[in-house]
């Protein structure tokens, strides 16, 4: 048996080395006290000089950053509650912010109550809504959207009291804090900075387990302000932040501390004065990223960075697109104007990478196979999906309060290509289970939620059965909870921005999941092939079963089991981000275990109690023998790069 012990653990105690104003200093310490900081670099394929070099096979070919629609997007009416059912205005001109709060805080008094089973969820038609102080509300479950990025906007009046120092940063926008602000989302809204704000922060941002900003443009209109989302509370994450363009600010994003995780794909960053992405001890995967600043698009700072198909463009000679003090694994990444593409400081000698990286991982990639190559599986990627209809007669809802069968099933046949529930809370106690013909290719709760009883027919809830083999996909999104969906065909399938029970079927088709919290195991047919952005694992037991192929971006669990198993006919790529036990596990406790040699792993794990971690961070039954990477499990681990292969 192959034993390859690492105790990774890095804390600002451990890895002294600070950064000044004009450079660089490193504070010496004993060579004993520095085990796990990251001695080894590895640099995987890279293409010097300053052309770019070959992309990774499983890469984007261009990178575009964030897409956003111009708007107004389509809604049919009372689909949700309007601001403007409370007074707001969103002339530009009228101070809205007490109707904003009015309506943000209608029924949620009580700091302390349990606001689970009671989402809430606001609509901003088109419009611009002037605010002059912070917006917050208390509890879980809240959805902010509007008509798009730049037709709904909420934008901070000019020289507003309380935004006015640097040092003292006040939000726009503020979620709840803590590690059950669960399904926060913004979706489809613009926010704007007035001029003479410097301490302004449009979002900060927490949500726990399930939560995104998504399509949202946030523009500081004199380029001052501390940041444009702010993740730095605890604890923000697991979360996906997908297709967000800022500009201006001192950091694009700034985020702190090791839980839980968080995902950012599709992201546009530009005029940043200190950084584009600041990242302090948090785990973050960062797919598709396109930066255009003089400072660096992206500093880590004790964190682990997954930079996946960036294009960091326009930056100054004298400084580089990244710097890492921390643990970073980038591929096909390309800069211009930058002294160079990355400065990796992690050890006692940083190093200098110019030109375009096609792989790079600093610490030593871990393999049972010996002479193997040192690489990330590197799956071929495909995008979620996405269908907007904006003929509503095209649209059918289902308004029942308690779901009945036959009713739901008569309405997903009604030849409607959008199935939406108007924003509520439901009820299905015996389960309702209907099939979802071709013609509905969009299935969407707008953050309703169907609550269910254990004493009903199969614990209750909607089980949508999807059993057919059409190549055009279905979108299942926005349901808080109480949905079951089963694929039983190959018709490719997304589920996003929620918690569901998935079922899988002998011959099931792609399936895509983003933003999302797995209620039960996920099992992954043979063929199948499974992309993830943002997944949430919380079961206890095997977690994943994984027979086919299976590519995640962000993934975030607890509680004892093995979090992968990869049969000899799989093959699994983890992009990050954070495994956490959160109690102790049995001794020998597996956490990723194949019967293959196509996976590959980057993660890291947190845990503060003593016998909190895995005993074994990966099993692999090689020629008939099992062989493992190990590790102490009381410490922090950090897994660089894992490769089968």
């Amino acid at each position: 048996m192959l034993d390859i012990r690492m105790m990774v653990s890095l804390s600002r105690i451990e890895c002294l080395k600070w950064r000044l104003l004009q450079g660089f200093a490193l504070i010496c310490i004993p060579v004993a006290l520095l085990s796990g900081c990251g001695s080894a670099v590895t640099e995987l394929t890279r293409a010097s000089g300053s052309g770019a070099g070959p992309l990774a096979t499983g890469s984007t070919s261009s990178v575009t950053g964030a897409e956003l629609a111009a708007g107004p997007i389509v809604r049919p009416a009372n689909f949700m509650t309007s601001v403007k059912t409370y007074g707001a205005t969103g002339d530009g001109k009228t101070d809205d912010t007490a109707a904003i709060q009015a309506a943000l805080s209608d029924s949620r008094s009580d700091a302390t109550g349990n606001y689970n089973g009671a989402p809430k969820a606001l609509y901003f038609p088109a419009g611009t809504y002037l605010i002059s102080k912070t917006l917050s509300w208390n509890g879980c479950c809240v959805m902010l959207e509007g008509a798009g990025s730049s037709t709904s906007i909420i934008r901070l009046a000019p020289s507003a009291a309380g935004f006015g120092t640097a040092g003292t940063p006040m939000p726009m926008i503020q979620t709840p804090a803590g590690i059950s602000s669960f399904r926060e989302n913004i979706f489809d809204l613009g926010f704007s900075i007035g001029a003479d704000n410097p301490g302004a922060v449009a979002i900060d941002y927490v949500s726990n387990n399930s939560g995104s900003i998504r399509n949202v443009n946030i523009l500081s209109e004199d380029g001052g302000g501390v940041a444009g989302i702010l993740l730095t509370r605890q604890y923000a994450g697991p979360l996906l932040i997908k297709n967000v363009a800022v500009s201006g600010f001192q950091y694009g994003m700034q985020t702190s501390n090791y839980e839980y995780g968080q995902v950012m794909e599709n992201i546009t960053l530009k005029n940043q004065s200190v950084a584009g992405i600041y990242n302090s001890e948090q785990t973050i995967s960062v797919r598709n990223l396109l930066s255009t600043n003089k400072v660096p698009a992206i500093m880590n700072e004790h964190g682990m960075v997954l930079l996946l198909d960036a294009e960091l463009q326009g930056g100054a000679s004298s400084t580089q697109a990244i710097q890492s003090l921390g643990n970073i694994y980038a591929r096909s990444v390309t800069s211009a104007g930058y002294g160079a593409t990355l400065l990796d400081e992690i050890t006692a000698t940083p190093k200098t990478v110019t030109g375009a990286i096609t792989e790079y991982v600093n610490g030593t990639p871990l393999t049972l196979r010996g002479g193997s190559k040192a690489s990330s599986l590197n799956l071929p990627i495909a995008e979620t999906p996405t269908y907007e209809d904006t003929n509503l007669s095209d649209w059918a809802p289902f308004t029942p309060t308690y779901v009945n069968e036959a009713q739901l099933q008569a309405v997903l046949n009604s030849g409607a290509s959008t199935v939406y529930f108007p924003f509520n809370t439901y009820a299905s106690y015996n389960e309702a289970v209907v099939t979802v013909p071709d013609t509905v290719k969009r299935i969407i709760g707008f953050s309703s939620i169907v609550n269910v009883d254990a004493s009903g027919t199969n614990g209750g809830g909607i089980r949508f059965v999807v059993n057919s083999n059409s190549a055009t996909p279905l979108i299942v999104e926005q349901f808080g909870y109480g949905v079951k969906v089963d694929q039983q065909g190959t018709r490719p399938l997304v589920l996003n921005n929620g918690n569901y029970t998935y079922t899988s079927f002998t011959g099931a088709g792609d399936l895509f999941l983003e933003d999302m919290i797995a209620a039960t195991p996920i099992v992954i047919q043979p063929g199948q092939q499974v992309w993830a952005r943002q997944l949430d694992d919380e079961i206890p037991g095997t977690k994943i079963t994984n027979n086919g192929t299976f590519w995640v971006l962000g993934l975030k669990t607890e509680k004892e089991g093995i979090v992968i198993d990869t049969s000899s006919t799989g093959q699994t790529e983890v992009l990050g981000n954070l495994i956490y036990p959160s109690s102790v596990l049995p001794s020998n406790s597996i956490m990723f275990r194949a019967a293959t040699q196509s996976v590959s792993y980057i993660y890291s794990q947190s845990n503060y109690c003593t016998d909190c971690g895995y005993d074994i961070q990966v099993s692999e039954i090689i020629n008939g023998v099992n062989e493992q990477v190990t590790s102490n499990p009381s410490l922090r681990y950090v897994m660089p790069l894992y490769h089968g292969k």
